[in-house]
């Protein structure tokens, strides 16, 4: 059976991650030996952001998520985290308004960043680790 990962991020906070963690436990069976990577947000540390694989092949087909969680993909080299809606705006921005899927971003530009979309624009978080629990 093939395994189809897919990345995902919860919002949380500083104070109430752990609780998070547990109960993101029951409700997805966490590939990696249920790894998570705990984030802040260098601006507003308060703001904590946890990333976690699960393998969608023993998922809910339901498309029911945890709440505060979004898909989302990971550039290793530079550690930038973001949906493919805020790539798609980054292109467009970058080049003249125009989106072109051969364009190529230039990632160290978002080194250690999170980057998602709103009702306007992007919005790029500076993220640093903070915890990776097993």
């Amino acid at each position: 059976m093939n395994e189809k990962r897919q990345l995902l991020c919860t919002f949380s906070t500083n104070l109430i991650f752990p609780k998070t963690i547990q109960e993101i436990k029951g409700f997805y069976k966490v590939q990696d030996e249920g790894k998570f990577f705990v984030f802040s947000n260098t601006i507003n540390p308060k703001e904590v952001f946890i990333t976690y694989n699960i393998n969608t092949l023993y998922e809910n087909n339901s498309k029911t998520k945890f709440e505060n969680t979004i898909s989302i993909h990971r550039k290793k080299q530079t550690n930038t985290l973001y949906t493919l809606n805020a790539m798609n705006k980054i292109i467009e921005d970058e080049n003249g308004g125009v989106f072109d899927n051969k364009f190529s971003i230039n990632w160290s530009l978002y080194q250690n960043s999170l980057i998602i979309t709103n009702e306007i624009s992007i919005r790029i978080i500076p993220i640093k680790i903070l915890d990776i629990i097993s």
